[in-house]
């Protein structure tokens, strides 16, 4: 064998032992467990203690299980997040895959005492992905937030982060409150943070049954109860769903809603469903205070309306887009001024704006904006245009036969 061959020969044979050498790291699919929610909550004696729900994945099968639980939900206490994390397989036998975290959630009591350093592990994890969501759990215990079944046999944190996707196409309500947005939050000059909160409804024993998933009414759920005002990394309040979405219309970042618009007549409304928004900052300095405008313009359609308009012509749009433009001014300038006088924190990004188009001014005031913006005064205008009426124009009304 000529020396050419053997050199071919210890290159196939080099070649053959890389390829069939498996990888470094690799673990058995049946002896590993997918984390898919986290809960983190005060623990005794100044510890953390850290839920988490992991899934049965013998229940989430298309062909369905056995009937058992879907996910399982266990709790361990530790000095820190990361060696609570890594202390979890006391309890669980299995691998732990964290890469599929959909939610995380912080109970209230540890929010308000600040998240940063809870915040620090999962921003350091090369597995933990930066679109997961982080929600405040208001007035339940964060754990609790996992331990909710429901009758489509969904795990916890799939139903929740699917909720949560789901509410802010359709209503808003909630900003996003992915760990890339928390993070960009408060590194961030200008803008304080925002995160959307859950809250339990029902009863979470009768819930926790297997048997509740096989029930018509659910026994308990998990509601999106709005959104909680942070302070650099301490939470110091919430708003309501109402709030919540006239913040996200004033930032550009609603992807659509309805607004039940008050009409004339008292207790009379007509459902407003707008499609199209667009809202613009313009934030300068006038001797030494805030000069903020806000505007907003949008497209939307009529859904319903609650008393005989007539949409046969030009006026009788107008007449509803002048109360729809009112409505939105009226309330976006009630949640800014809720905002500044209970709060004292800019959470709709004034700042901010001054901070990229006009920094110069910003960096005289950046260690007093949000005293400042608590004192400004800021002007709104919305315009709203009502494209058509949805399927008929008229209400459904019987003509009178007679003289």
């Amino acid at each position: 064998m000529n020396n050419a061959c053997r050199l071919l020969l210890m290159f196939l044979l080099i070649s053959l032992v890389t390829i069939l050498a498996g990888c470094w790291d690799l673990v058995e699919l049946n002896k590993t467990t997918l984390v898919t929610g986290v809960a983190l909550e005060p623990g005794q004696n100044g510890k953390i203690r850290l839920t988490v729900e992991t899934l049965n994945a013998s229940e989430a099968t298309q062909k369905g299980g056995k009937g058992t639980s879907p996910s399982v939900v266990q709790s361990i206490e530790g000095n820190t997040t990361a060696e609570a994390i890594s202390q979890l397989n006391q309890s669980i036998d299995r691998t732990m895959l964290v890469s599929h975290i959909g939610i995380i959630v912080f109970d209230e009591r540890l929010a308000r005492m600040g998240l940063r350093k809870h915040l620090d592990p999962l921003q350091r994890s090369r597995y933990i992905r930066e679109d997961v969501i982080i929600l405040v759990a208001h007035d339940a215990p964060a754990a609790n937030i996992l331990r909710v079944l429901y009758p489509r046999g969904e795990y916890s944190s799939l139903k929740i982060r699917e909720q949560v996707r789901s509410y802010e196409k359709g209503w808003g309500g909630i900003a996003d409150s992915r760990l890339f947005d928390m993070t960009q939050a408060l590194l961030i000059d200008g803008r304080e943070p925002l995160i959307g909160t859950v809250t339990l409804k029902g009863d979470l024993k009768k819930s926790s049954d297997t048997e509740s998933i096989k029930s018509l009414a659910p026994k308990a759920l998990v509601e999106l109860s709005g959104m909680a005002v942070f302070h650099d990394d301490k939470l110091i309040g919430f708003l309501t769903p109402e709030e919540g979405r006239m913040i996200i219309m004033a930032r550009d970042e609603l992807h659509g809603t309805t607004l039940s618009v008050p009409l004339e007549e008292k207790g009379k409304y007509a459902g407003i469903r707008l499609l199209r928004l667009k809202s613009k900052f313009q934030v300068t300095m006038v001797k030494g205070k805030p000069n903020i405008a806000l505007t907003l313009q949008g497209q939307g359609i009529i859904y319903s309306i609650d008393k005989k308009e007539n949409l046969d012509e030009v006026a009788g749009y107008q007449h509803l887009e002048g109360l729809t433009s009112n409505y939105v001014q009226q309330q976006i300038s009630k949640t800014i001024q809720k905002v500044q006088y209970k709060y004292g924190v800019d959470v709709f990004g004034f700042g901010e704006n001054l901070y990229r188009r006009h920094y110069k001014q910003y960096q005289q005031v950046a260690s007093e904006w949000n005293e400042l913006f608590a004192k400004a005064p800021v002007k709104v205008e919305a315009k709203i245009s009502l494209l058509r009426s949805e399927l008929k124009t008229e209400q459904i009304n019987k003509e009178e036969i007679g003289p």
